[in-house]
């Protein structure tokens, strides 16, 4: 990847373990709140055994699909979990129900850092803001997004969920690009995922900066030989001002 030259334009961010944190503690709260709601109809199973068939349905889909780089129906993974769980047919109603659930959880339990704010308002002044996410759900991005205040600060909200396809998939970048008026030379894009954010953006022809703040698993991609690689590594987004400066 070229060395970061300036000025840059742009700015695109992952959303989960890039934007805000996303990890066990806020992921079991999110399960919580389609369990309270599943539970009446299925009394018998314990939330451990939900969280389980919640994971194996979502890592079959991912099986499925990943390599096609295809994004998850959530539909579909709300309408299996409660056909295996109750045993009877789903209804729309009742998947849709799931799903609100599932995205007014989400909202509560994922919270950004006190700095987030102000740092995006900063930024704002002189860049474009932009996220692009891998989700299989547009509802809980852009409910934590506007609950904190931060969509003000951004110019364009990309999600897997609306175009079908997931990171590394350039397409995806493009298309953020496009919605922002600026060439791929022009953005940087902050992201936790190796494979999925500094490989995809390398290949949408965007350089990238690779953050590990909130992420606590092992990024298996990380140390794989690639042409990809990031212009700098932070602990922090709060870093991000001085990467950007330094150029």
């Amino acid at each position: 990847m070229p060395p970061l030259r300036f000025p840059v334009r742009a700015i695109v961010f992952d959303f989960v373990n890039t934007l805000v944190p996303l990890r066990e503690a806020e992921f079991l709260r999110i399960l919580q709140g389609v369990y309270e709601y599943v539970h009446p109809a299925a009394p018998h199973v314990p939330f451990d055994a939900f969280v389980q068939h919640y994971v194996y349905i979502r890592d079959e889909q991912y099986a499925r699909n990943l390599p096609e780089l295809r994004e998850n129906d959530f539909y579909e993974r709300m309408a299996t979990l409660w056909r295996r769980l109750t045993a009877t047919p789903p209804n729309p109603k009742r998947v849709y129900d799931m799903m609100m659930h599932y995205a007014f959880a989400f909202e509560k339990a994922v919270v950004p850092a006190p700095y987030l704010n102000p740092l995006l308002r900063q930024l704002s002044q002189q860049y474009l803001l932009a996220v692009l996410s891998n989700y299989p759900y547009t509802p809980c991005v852009h409910r934590v997004l506007n609950r904190h205040g931060l969509s003000r600060y951004l110019s364009c909200i990309v999600v897997s969920a609306d175009v079908g396809i997931v990171k590394p998939n350039p397409d995806l970048f493009q298309i953020t690009l496009y919605q922002l008026g600026v060439s791929p030379d022009e953005a940087v894009y902050v992201g936790d995922d190796w494979c999925a954010d500094v490989v995809g953006a390398s290949r949408a022809g965007m350089r990238s900066v690779y953050t590990r703040e909130w992420r606590v698993e092992p990024d298996p991609c990380e140390n794989n030989p690639s042409d990809a690689s990031p212009v700098a590594r932070i602990s922090s987004l709060t870093e991000l001002p001085d990467v950007l400066i330094r150029g």
